[in-house]
């Protein structure tokens, strides 16, 4: 072996645990911030296969989005990475677009994010994950998903889409809940949704190292307005 490749192999090798030690130390995490609208049940339900009772998605028509620039935090995407130090943290920066017409399991989902957005509650964290072997921002400065597809679940709604991260799309189905339809403290229709998935960052192309755990549980609470 060259004393070239012997360098360059003890480079990484340092590159992989100092990653790993970031990720190890218990450095806090980012917490849940979002301010939710109180609104009551819909009066129309649906129930699952395991007789759960759900609220009726066929209210919902039109096109809806969640909001930026305001006041209060209305809608966020967390995430759990687990490991010897579980590592939690969110997104700052992402639009959410809801289309239904009158037949809402044809409703088209949209999610771009912001991996420069990522927030972990610890600065040196977060710039590690931003960078190579990670979101690798520079190269990749969205995160999307795309689905046109919702079905009742066992227990909850699904959705079936392409999510596309670090140049890797793969098919993922999110489960999620439609917790009704209101006004927020501006008087402002809204729907409501929250639900949760999981993945596997290496997929992705992300690094695989020790300490730091292959699964991410995502999670999602959104508030959205509907659009002129």
């Amino acid at each position: 072996m060259s004393k070239l490749l012997k360098i360059g192999l003890a480079l990484a090798a340092v590159g992989l645990i100092a990653i790993g030690v970031v990720f190890i130390i218990p450095w806090g995490n980012a917490e849940s911030v979002v301010e939710k609208s109180a609104i009551g049940p819909s009066a129309e339900k649906v129930e699952t296969a395991n007789d759960i009772v759900l609220n009726d998605m066929s209210e919902i028509t039109g096109n809806w989005v969640s909001q930026e620039n305001v006041d209060k935090v209305t809608s966020e995407i967390m995430f759990h990475i687990t490991g010897p130090q579980d590592a939690r943290g969110s997104f700052k920066k992402f639009a959410i677009n809801f289309n239904s017409g009158s037949d809402y399991t044809q409703a088209s989902i949209s999610v771009v994010i912001d991996p420069l957005s990522v927030y972990t509650a610890n600065k040196m964290r977060d710039k590690a994950i931003k960078g190579d072997g990670f979101f690798e921002s520079a190269d990749f400065p969205e995160i999307l998903f795309n689905s046109s597809q919702i079905s009742i679940g066992d227990t909850s709604y699904t959705t079936t889409g392409k999510l596309l991260m670090l140049g890797v799309e793969k098919e993922i189905q999110v489960n999620f809940t439609y917790e009704g339809k209101g006004e927020n403290e501006e008087g402002k229709d809204i729907i409501i949704f929250q639900g949760e998935f999981t993945l596997d960052r290496t997929e992705h192309g992300m690094i695989e190292t020790t300490g730091i755990g292959n699964n991410v549980e995502v999670s999602f609470y959104t508030e959205l307005v509907e659009t002129e």
